[in-house]
């Protein structure tokens, strides 16, 4: 069989659930979604960092969910002989859980803490899995399970069972199948939901990730959170002509959560600590829609380094006298690129930086040149109307029209800073740089570079 996916039609909701119709409808109508998140069968080959196999599962609901009398079971990717390991505990609301599955010969990184350990020597390019709300162990014989018990299941590679019209990608001893958006992505496609990127494994007490929908309306007031433990800069990240400045309130580092919403104003409902809040009005914007740092290190096809900006918006916008400026992921020295030109509307803007040593592929002509050596897996990186260098290490200005933090950078937008890419992956924006919810974790995915520009 080609592929056959799980009895149902997928929806998407706002806190990225899915509901089914047909066989499994029923039966899953009152259970909690838990989905897996990620499978990486490289553990201990040659090359691997990590020295054990996993699979990571991920609770997009707002309520913890127990996984007592769950498994996890793995079959190869033609195969029709399946393997268990058996769950228990709980899974945290926005949550991870790490199930730890066999070691190999080499590596040197252990896994964080497991969850749950199984002892499955999984294909490190393809094969097959699923999450059951059950212990009992698939049937020999079947090739791709069905039934009320089936939560979720995940092929990846050149494999004969897959959800959607497409297998999640093949991997190596050195990538994994991760599903986008830290785990929210749930179209019910593994093709469409999983891009392969370097394992990080997440556990019970890994950050928990809060899942937006895919886009936000404007006038509602988001979630603030703490750019690290630094004195946070309340900003609406839009840049306009002439930004209406409110007066420096207060807050207090500790009275900011996660779940904490700005008032009317834009202003955080408790203060202690001053702040400067900006309110920018409605008009066209720019975002940072790519970022690649590894330009000409090992195993880089590109021989420079790149950021890309994306206008979304229906008029062009001229960035003349405009800046791209960029930091290391703790650091506080901001070096700039000075922008000209004009991003017309709904084009790229490819903004070329520092050569490596290797390297074959030359960029596309760029619209703007600097000469900043990025990191290839952490940094920030700020696009701010004007040349004067930024201060601090997370910015107090209220002029900035962009800022992405990645890697283990201390800035950045939302809940966390976007994933760590590499030297042969850089940063996306989802949706072909449309995805915009103020949170770098959740609007950026690792990709291979594909450099744009204003043509």
């Amino acid at each position: 069989m080609r592929h056959k996916p799980i009895a149902g039609a997928f929806l998407v909701t706002l806190v990225c659930l899915f509901a089914l119709t047909g066989q499994m409808a029923q039966a899953q109508s009152d259970t909690p979604t838990v989905v897996i998140s990620q499978i990486y069968g490289g553990g201990g080959n040659s090359g691997a960092t990590y020295t054990h196999d996993f699979i990571e599962l991920f609770n997009p609901n707002t309520e913890p969910v127990s996984l007592a009398g769950w498994s996890v079971q793995y079959a190869s990717a033609t195969g029709t002989v399946w393997q268990r390991t058996e769950l228990t505990g709980t899974i945290p609301a926005g949550g991870y859980y790490l199930v730890q599955q066999a070691q190999g010969s080499g590596g040197t990184t252990p896994l964080p803490a497991p969850d749950a350990v199984g002892t499955i020597a999984m294909s490190s390019s393809r094969g097959k899995v699923a999450l059951l709300r059950t212990t009992d162990l698939l049937a020999r014989g079947t090739a791709c399970p069905e039934g009320p018990s089936l939560m979720d299941l995940v092929g990846f590679g050149n494999t004969d069972c897959f959800t959607g019209g497409a297998a999640a990608p093949l991997l190596n001893n050195k990538s994994a199948a991760q599903r986008l958006t830290n785990g929210c992505t749930n179209t019910g496609g593994n093709g469409d939901d999983f891009q392969t990127g370097e394992p990080e494994p997440r556990n019970s007490i890994s950050r928990a990730a809060e899942c937006l929908p895919a886009s936000v309306d404007r006038a509602t007031p988001l979630p603030i959170q703490n750019r690290a433990a630094l004195t946070v800069p309340v900003v609406s990240l839009r840049p306009a002509p002439s930004p209406t400045a409110i007066s420096p309130t207060a807050i207090s580092l500790n009275a900011i959560s996660p779940t904490q919403t700005l008032d009317s104003s834009g202003i955080p409902l408790t203060s202690t600590l001053p702040v400067t809040a900006v309110v920018v009005p409605a008009g066209p914007y720019i975002r940072i829609s790519q970022i690649y740092g590894g330009g000409g290190n090992a195993g880089a096809t590109f021989t420079h380094d790149f950021v890309e900006l994306y206008n979304p918006g229906s008029v062009a916008v001229d960035v003349g006298g405009w800046s791209l400026q960029y930091a290391s992921a703790t650091g506080k020295t901001w070096l700039v690129t000075p922008l000209t030109g004009t991003i017309a509307a709904g084009r790229f803007y490819l903004i070329q930086q520092a050569q490596g040593t290797g390297g074959s592929v030359p960029l596309p002509a760029p619209d703007a040149i600097g000469e900043t050596a990025m990191s290839a897996s952490n940094g920030k990186i700020a696009l701010v109307p004007s040349t004067e260098p930024l201060i601090g290490v997370c910015p107090q200005d209220e002029t900035i029209v962009d800022l992405v933090g990645y890697g283990s950078a201390e800035c950045f937008e939302g809940s966390g800073p976007a994933p760590r890419p590499s030297n042969t992956l850089g940063l996306q924006r989802i949706d072909e740089g449309s995805r915009d919810s103020d949170d770098n974790r959740a609007d950026f995915a690792t990709f291979p570079p594909l450099p744009r520009r204003s043509d």
